[in-house]
């Protein structure tokens, strides 16, 4: 009895008022909750729950076609531009008037080349040489590298067009070798073997050095023979010497003819002796040949050790 009376003496410290509202509000809630439910279950609800789906229409024209003409002609996105549709062709200036410069800078070098925006120029200037690509200013003029070509290079000088020929040689308007590179560059769509920054450098690097002790060596890596048409030379007939790895490895094949180095019309005896004579300081070279009746032009490097 002990227990029940500490009971009964702990309730009755507790407040009656709160308790009381406590409970009030607790029988309400039950009281609502049971009235909604009542209501629920006095609502009526529907047998067939049809689902709703669109209804089909169909078109009173034969074949069930729709003529779409009228709304075509509202123009509700705008109007076509036909013209700014048809793709772009670049327009290349043709440089017609180019006296020779009066600058006093000498070209020492040329890499000519069928791409028309390729091509680089070694030039002297201000007593030192530097490499040029197309649109580089010279160093110590206002001038700047136009186009490449197998003899002679284009500057732009004050708003007009001059010709720095290749050191050495006298000043003419046109010249064959420049002749069948323009041709190269607009009548034949030329394939490209870059081989510059490929392995083979190592070992042409190699070979360099020992053809230059040793030119008799060449034909170890390749066989050159001259081809004609009547009394010109139309080009050198390429082939693998003993060493053919290195020859498929430069990116050449068998029967390959060689047209041209750098640019310089190996057609031409005067052309083809001046490239050779400048081999020995050659630090890259683009070789055009002829191939199934495809110009191929080949680049590699040709490191020194």
């Amino acid at each position: 009895m002990d227990l029940l009376d500490k009971l009964v003496a702990k309730a009755a410290t507790v407040p009656q008022k709160p308790l009381s509202n406590l409970l009030f509000m607790l029988g309400l809630v039950l009281a609502l909750m049971l009235a909604a439910q009542i209501t629920w279950k006095l609502v009526p609800v529907p047998k067939d729950n049809t689902r709703w789906s669109p209804t089909p229409v169909t078109s009173n024209q034969a074949g069930g076609s729709i003529d779409l003409s009228a709304v075509h002609k509202l123009s509700l996105f705008g109007d076509a531009d036909a013209e700014a549709a048809q793709p772009k062709v670049e327009q290349v200036e043709q440089i017609t008037d180019a006296p020779k410069t009066n600058l006093s800078i000498q070209l020492t070098g040329v890499v000519a080349s069928t791409a028309q925006t390729k091509g680089l120029a070694v030039i002297e200037s201000s007593g030192s040489q530097e490499t040029y690509s197309l649109g580089d200013k010279i160093k110590g003029t206002s001038a700047s590298l136009k186009e490449v070509y197998a003899d002679r290079i284009i500057i732009s000088n004050a708003g007009r067009y001059e010709t720095l020929m290749l050191d050495g040689l006298k000043y003419t308007t046109n010249s064959a070798a420049n002749d069948s590179l323009q041709q190269a560059k607009t009548k034949q769509k030329v394939q490209k073997l870059d081989k510059r920054n490929s392995a083979i450098s190592e070992t042409i690097a190699e070979s360099r050095a020992e053809l230059l002790a040793d030119p008799s060596k060449i034909t170890e890596y390749i066989a050159i023979s001259p081809v004609r048409k009547g009394e010109e030379i139309a080009g050198y007939r390429l082939n693998p010497g003993k060493d053919r790895d290195l020859f498929k490895q430069a990116g050449f094949k068998a029967n390959d003819l060689a047209k041209s180095i750098n640019g310089y019309d190996l057609t031409d005896m005067s052309q083809g002796l001046e490239v050779m004579a400048q081999l020995p300081e050659l630090t890259e070279m683009s070789v055009m040949v002829e191939r199934e009746g495809q110009l191929v032009e080949i680049m590699f490097s040709l490191p020194e050790q």
